[in-house]
């Protein structure tokens, strides 16, 4: 315990930049646990992280309304619930960064994808599809880490909004 006392672990914990790196954590264990236990096809897996990351902000309000310097508006909450996302997605952010670094086979195997989804629609000669199959590789990391980015922030200010909108009723 005296060595939580010197990093002020818990004293983080109860901010919501602390939080939010908790909650990045737990998603990005749950991410690789889907991964590595080949359950990212099932249905439930496309959810976890979302739940993940509701709970997370959802803790951070709620510690937010409880705390007596707190308002309890909708403003005081949702700014408790932004620092938590904001920083859940940045974390997120560098740690897809550096999967789409350390395995480039992921863009490799979109453009795999893509050549058969081409070919499929037999709209496109073959010198087509090599083209935009090599563009699609090219992109990927960049559509890639785009989309994470706006998932991430959309979702977060969803979650954090609708909660603040929950919890300021209840004054």
């Amino acid at each position: 315990m005296e060595t939580f006392k010197q990093l002020n672990v818990l004293q983080l914990l109860r901010k919501p930049v602390g939080k939010g790196l908790l909650t990045a954590l737990l998603m990005i264990g749950m991410g690789l646990w889907i991964k590595e236990s080949d359950s990212q096809n099932e249905a439930w897996s496309r959810y976890v992280m979302y739940v993940i990351y509701a709970a997370g902000i959802s803790w951070t309000l709620c510690t937010a309304k409880k705390n007596p310097s707190n308002a309890g508006s909708f403003g005081s909450l949702f700014q408790q619930g932004f620092r938590h996302f904001v920083v859940t997605a940045l974390i997120m952010v560098a740690f897809t960064l550096y999967l789409l670094w350390s395995h480039p086979e992921y863009a490799q195997e979109e453009a795999k994808h893509q050549r058969t989804l081409l070919i499929e629609t037999k709209k496109y000669t073959p010198d087509q599809v090599e083209e935009l199959v090599k563009e699609a590789e090219k992109q990927y990391p960049v559509r890639y880490i785009s989309a994470t980015v706006f998932g991430y922030l959309f979702m977060g200010a969803v979650f954090a909004a609708a909660g603040s909108i929950v919890l300021a009723r209840k004054n």
